[in-house]
C-alpha cells in the first residue's frame, strides 16, 4: 500500500546497512528519519516480513565480486582495472547485457581491456581461473566494445562522467 511505501524503503536500507556498514544505524535512527511515522516495532515487523518473503536471500553475486581476484590474476595495473570497471558499469546501462552472468561479464571486460592495452587477450591462466574460454567471452566482449564506442553519444552520461575523473584514471578520455 502507498502509505507503507516509505516503511518498505526504510527497511530495505536498514537490511542493506547491516550487510554493507561496519557500524549500521540503529532502528531508532530509522524511526527518526521517518519523523516517527513508524515505530520501532513497525520497522522490525516489516524487516521480518521482508526477509521471510525473500527467503533470506538478500545478496546476489555481481561482476564486482569477481573483479578483485580476476584482475589480480590477470596482472592488471590501476588503469586497466579502471577500464574493466568502466566497461562493467557501461553494461549496467544496457538491459540486453543482463543475459550474461556476472562472472562472464567480468571476464569479458578483462579480456577486452587486455586487447585494448595490446596484451594477450585471454591467457590460459585466466581460462583456468575465470572458467570461461575466449570463445565464450567473445560475444559479450564485442557488445562491451560497442558500448565503449557509443558511450560519448549515449543519452545517459553519469557513468562516463564518473570515469572522466582523475580518481578513476580518467579512462573515459582514452582513445582505443
Amino acid at each position: 500500500m502507498r502509505k507503507r511505501l516509505q516503511l518498505v524503503g526504510v527497511v530495505a536500507m536498514f537490511i542493506a546497512a547491516k550487510f554493507e556498514e561496519i557500524h549500521p544505524p540503529e532502528v531508532a535512527d530509522f524511526v527518526y528519519i521517518t519523523d516517527s511515522a513508524y515505530t520501532k516495532e513497525d520497522i522490525l515487523t516489516m524487516e521480518c516480513q521482508m526477509l521471510t518473503t525473500l527467503n533470506f536471500q538478500v545478496v546476489v553475486p555481481t561482476a564486482a565480486h569477481f573483479m578483485d581476484r580476476l584482475q589480480r590474476l590477470n596482472g592488471s595495473d590501476a588503469v586497466q582495472r579502471e577500464v574493466a570497471l568502466y566497461l562493467i558499469e557501461l553494461a549496467l546501462l544496457d538491459f540486453r547485457m543482463i543475459r550474461y552472468t556476472p562472472s562472464l561479464l567480468c571476464s569479458a571486460a578483462l579480456m577486452l581491456s587486455n586487447e585494448l592495452f595490446g596484451r594477450t587477450s585471454w591467457p590460459q591462466l585466466m581460462v583456468q581461473h575465470g572458467r570461461h574460454a575466449e570463445a565464450q567471452l567473445r560475444p559479450c566482449a564485442e557488445e562491451l566494445r560497442a558500448l565503449l564506442d557509443g558511450a560519448p553519444g549515449h543519452w545517459l552520461q553519469a557513468v562516463r562522467k564518473k570515469y572522466l575523473l582523475p580518481q578513476h584514471q580518467s579512462v573515459a578520455k582514452l582513445a582505443f
